[in-house]
Parts: C-alpha cells; structure tokens; sequence
C-alpha cells in the first residue's frame, strides 16, 4: 500500500468516527463520508468494501487505540502515585465513539465488549482477587466503565463541568475511583444479596 493510499485510509477513517460519533451509523451515509474525509464514495469501497467494513475497521482502531492509552495510564500511575493522564480531543472523541457504537450494536463492539470482559476476568484470576462469581465482576465492571463512556455528557453536565473535556473525565474517574476503593455496601449486605439470589434460582 502507498503513502498515499494509506494517507487517504487514515483520513476516511477519521471521517467516518467523527460522523458515526455524531450520528450513529444508520444515520450516516457513504456519501456523507466521502464529503467529510474529500474523497469519493467509490475510493470508499476500494479501502474498505462497504459502509459495514469501515466501521468494523473504524471499531477496531479506537478500540485499539484505547486500550495503548489505558496501558499507558497503568504504567506512568504505577511509577509515579500523583499521576494524571491528560483525557486530550482524540481520545474524548474516541470514548464517545465507543459508547456510542456500544449502543447502536455492532458486531465488533459487542465482541470488543466480550473481549473487555475476558481480559478483565484473567486479570482478576491471575492475581488471585478472590470473588465468588468472576466472570460476573468482570461484566459488570465493563458495563460501568462503559456506561461512563456512554453517559459521559450528561454526567458531565450534572456535575457543573464542560462536556468533552479533560477536567469533566478526571473528576468522573476520580468519583468511579472512590466507589472502587469504598464500595457502599458490606461483606454482610452482599452475601445476603447472593444468598437471595440463589434461593430465587433454586425456585425456578
């Protein structure tokens, strides 16, 4: 592939997570691509086929290119405790596009989500976090994150801070960080919810 192929894949690439972000993918049209990224629709298809593969290629990117920007976070907060990571414009634009493509339903989402999980478990296992249900955990700790992702304007707004921007995403991960380190329910009330639980599966 030449510079200038791949210069033109890149930019429709951009164009097509920009536009899918701001109006979901049914709502967004090859041609409307092309005129965002200056390309025509049939160099469109040349790169990626049709519109289900270039946001198939569009999941994969961001979905990438989030998880170098959490192992980043991970090994700068490891060496240094009083790190911040900068949340800049690419990678708000991104978290955005992933919550929304969560929510339209995609296939690589929902196998990206999948993956989230299947990554999230092993860590717990690996490290020997001991927890009744695992794969459960694992679940629900993707859909919170997720749902932040997804949410992340309207939490935005009701904490007073500006949508999309750095400060609004570290104070939301600063407040899920708390809930993390005190959770607000005890041992007793968990294991009553999980003894309840199982009696309701045992009726069934």
């Amino acid at each position: 592939m030449s510079t200038e192929d791949f210069t033109a894949r890149a930019r429709i690439r951009d164009a097509a997570i920009k536009l899918f972000t701001e109006r979901g993918m049914e709502k967004t049209s090859i041609l409307d691509i092309a005129a965002e990224a200056g390309v025509s629709g049939g160099l469109i298809r040349h790169h990626f086929g049709s519109k289900d593969g270039l946001r198939e290629a569009c999941d994969t990117h961001v979905f990438d290119e989030l998880v170098k920007f959490k192992e980043e976070v991970l090994a700068n907060g490891a060496a240094n405790p009083g790190f911040l990571p900068v949340f800049d414009a690419r990678q708000l634009r991104y978290r955005r596009y992933m919550g929304r493509a969560m929510v339209d339903g995609s296939a690589a989402a929902e196998a990206q989500f999948t993956g989230i999980v299947d990554e999230t478990e092993r860590y717990f296992r690996e490290h020997g976090m001991e927890m009744p249900d695992p794969r459960g955990a694992a679940a629900a700790l993707a859909a919170m994150t997720g749902g932040l992702m997804i949410l992340q304007d309207h939490v935005a707004r009701a904490l007073g801070e500006e949508p999309g921007t750095n400060e609004a995403m570290l104070r939301m991960s600063a407040a899920a960080g708390h809930l993390f380190l005190n959770p607000l329910a005890t041992t007793e009330v968990l294991e009553r919810a999980r003894e309840a639980l199982a009696a309701y599966r045992r009726k069934e």
